[in-house]
Formats: structure tokens, sequence, C-alpha cells
């Protein structure tokens, strides 16, 4: 009768670790239920180690909503009482994306070989997030893994949220912008030449917005190799400074302070920061781990700045709240409110109350942003399209003056 190794919690939560006799795995699991324990992995003490499936240093990578997905059916599945390998093994067998099955393959080849739920999520970094992989860490010290299944992937779903209301809301006035542009190109390129003909037999005195618009035109219609190079150069010495700390810097801070747009992008840097500390916090995971992970996934330098100067302020024993004060970037309310939360021993349950209420205020930012985004870019473009058209026109009054004074 072969022996099988076995990782399992008992009813404390506390692991339970060790090597069972059984016919088949059924039976090992049924004899590890029978003795009050809840299994994780099981693996025949024979068997070989199953091979890596062949994929990059950043492991696999798949969409967050494939995530959300594989989350919130692993979270009811180990709910119900299936081990974790099994529900994986299900779940792969059933993924009808390529990618997806890879994954979960290869995250239930390392349980059963004997690695921690944690530690297979930390080989697809691209997949899974810091955030992710820290709440399972948290989950495997715990021993409630649906628990914190659930509470990632609702975080998850929220995170997604607002990511998608943000790009809703950039979407429309960059493709009117886009519009505006190319539609000015076409006037400049292919109607305004016919004028250009008219303009020069009547050899009349050109006003100064046509004679701008003219050399455009010819800019555009005989030199545009030489623009085309010059637009190419510019985009790729852009590119390459705002891949510099400098230039990520200076691109950050615009980010903050552009009209309109400044106060969506604080809003969404603040929410997203404080859920994701707020969140971990509350499964346990110490707030120095917490800082540092909203460190680290933070993409502006600003809020990476501040979230390195609280865990510093952290780390020499002061409190979370003392650099939110000293921080434009964080409203005094706000402050204050985690400044509570810290006094009454409730800083978890508070910041999770701040980052939804600062996401439903985001929510509603938007809403009104795009009210106004909509009539203001329709007299942009008005004003553009409105001024070529006019200074089209100019010529042909000044003609009809001359014509008319002889």
């Amino acid at each position: 009768m072969p022996n099988y190794a076995y990782k399992a919690r008992d009813t404390s939560g506390q692991p339970a670790n060790g090597t069972i006799a059984a016919a088949n795995t059924a039976e090992a699991l049924n004899l590890i239920r029978a003795e009050g324990k809840f299994p994780i992995s099981i693996l025949e003490a024979a068997g070989e180690t199953p091979e890596d499936i062949p994929r990059g240093a950043a492991g696999v990578r798949i969409s967050r909503a494939d995530v959300i997905h594989l989350s919130t059916q692993l979270g009811i599945m180990v709910e119900t009482g299936v081990t974790l390998s099994d529900a994986l093994d299900c779940i792969a067998r059933q993924a009808d994306k390529p990618n997806v099955r890879t994954l979960v393959t290869d995250l239930s080849e390392q349980l059963q070989a004997g690695a921690s739920f944690s530690e297979a999520l930390a080989r697809h970094p691209r997949s899974f997030p810091i955030l992710y992989t820290s709440l399972m860490q948290a989950a495997e010290r715990t021993g409630m893994l649906s628990r914190f299944l659930n509470r990632a992937t609702a975080y998850l779903r929220d995170e997604q949220e607002i990511l998608r209301k943000v790009r809703g809301a950039l979407t429309y006035p960059g493709i009117m912008f886009a519009f505006a542009a190319t539609t000015t190109v076409f006037l400049l390129a292919f109607v305004l030449p016919r004028f250009t003909v008219i303009y020069a037999n009547r050899k009349a005195a050109l006003p100064l917005p046509t004679q701008v618009l003219m050399d455009l035109s010819d800019l555009i219609v005989n030199r545009w190799p030489t623009l085309l190079g010059c637009l190419l150069a510019i985009a790729a010495a852009s590119f390459s400074y705002f891949r510099t700390n400098a230039g990520a810097r200076v691109w950050h801070y615009l980010q903050l302070h552009l009209p309109l747009l400044g106060t969506l992008f604080r809003q969404v840097f603040l929410a997203r920061g404080l859920r994701m500390v707020g969140t971990m916090a509350g499964a346990g995971v110490s707030l120095q781990d917490c800082v540092s992970v909203a460190h680290d996934l933070c993409s502006n330098s600003y809020f990476k700045d501040l979230w390195k100067s609280i865990a510093n302020q952290i780390q020499a024993g002061r409190q979370f709240s003392e650099p939110l004060f000293c921080s434009a970037l964080v409203p005094r309310s706000i402050a204050q409110m985690i400044f509570s939360g810290e006094k009454s021993g409730k800083l978890s349950m508070v910041m999770e109350q701040i980052a939804s209420f600062a996401e439903h205020e985001l929510k509603e930012q938007i809403a009104q942003l795009t009210r106004y985004i909509e009539p203001a870019m329709i007299c942009v473009m008005g004003v553009i399209i409105g001024g070529v058209s006019l200074a089209m026109l100019l010529p042909i009054f000044t003609i009809s003056r001359v014509i008319a004074g002889r």
C-alpha cells in the first residue's frame, strides 16, 4: 500500500503535515478528513516531482478578468469542502483559454510537489499582484483560505471597476481630439490647396491667418517626409525622456496637476492605496508590509514618496497618520479620520471605509467630468474647424473689396 505525503490544517487552523498509507488518493483524503483535518495538498511519497511547464521568467500571464473568475471559483469550491489541489485540477480541465489552463495546471503541480499556494502564485507575478500573494500568505497562516480568496476577489473587482471608469472618462476626449486633428489635417492637405490657386491668380494680399494656414498646408503636402521625421523624432525623444527618473517625475506631476483630470488621478491613487492597505491590514498582514506593498504597486512617483515616508515613520515607531497631515496629496479630513482610526484601534476598518468613500466620490467625479467634457470638446472642435474655415474664406472678402473698389 503506497504512502502519501500531505499538507493540511487542523480545526484551529494550524499546519498539520505528515504521511498516511492508503490504497489511492481518494482513500487518503477520506482518512485525513476522518482525523478532523482539512487537506490542502497530497502527493504520493514515491512519486516524482512534475516538471515545470515552459514559461517566461515572469510566469504565465492572464487577464485580470480571468484572475477574478479563477478566484471566485476557487473561493466557492474551497468553501464547500473541496481541496485546493482538486479545485485547481477541476478548473484546469474546464478552462477554455490555453494560458489559463497552463497557469492553473502549474499551480496544481506546484501544490502537489510540496509548495505552498502563495509560493505557487509568486511564480506568476504578471497575473497575481503582490497584494494577492500577500493575502494568500495570510490565509495560509490562519487557515481561512476561502475568506481571503473572497476578500482578494472583491479588491480586484473594485480595482477593475475604477480603472474601467477612468479609462472610459479619458477615451471620449481622446477620440474627439483625434477627430478634430484629423479633420484639420484633411482641410489643410486637400481643401486649402484648391483655394491657394484662386488666391495666387488674384494676387490679393492675404490676411495673416490665411498665410499661416497656407504655410502649414505647404508643409503637410510638399514636405511631409520632413514633418513625419520630426514628429517621430519628438515622439521617440519624449518616450525616452519619460522613461528616465526625472522624466517620470515630470509626467507624474502633470498627471496630478492637469485641469479637471488632476483631481481624478489624485482620487484614483489615493483610493487604490488606502483600499490596498485596509484590505491587507484587515487580513492580519503587518502594517509595515501593507505600506511596502502599497509603495511597490503605486505607479505615481509622488504617491510612492508618500508611502515611503509613511513606512519610515512606522519603522521609527511613529503613527501612520503623521505624514498624511503634512502631505498636499491627502485631504486633511481623510488624515484626521485615519488618525481617529489609529486612536480607536480600528485602522483597517476605517481605511476600508475611507477607500469606499473615496471610490464613491471618484465615480461621481467621473460622471460629472464626462458631462463637462462633451460640450467642452464640441466647443474646442468648433473653434478649430471654424477658425480654419474662416481663415480660408477671409481672402475672398478681401478680393471682393478690391474688385468693388475698381
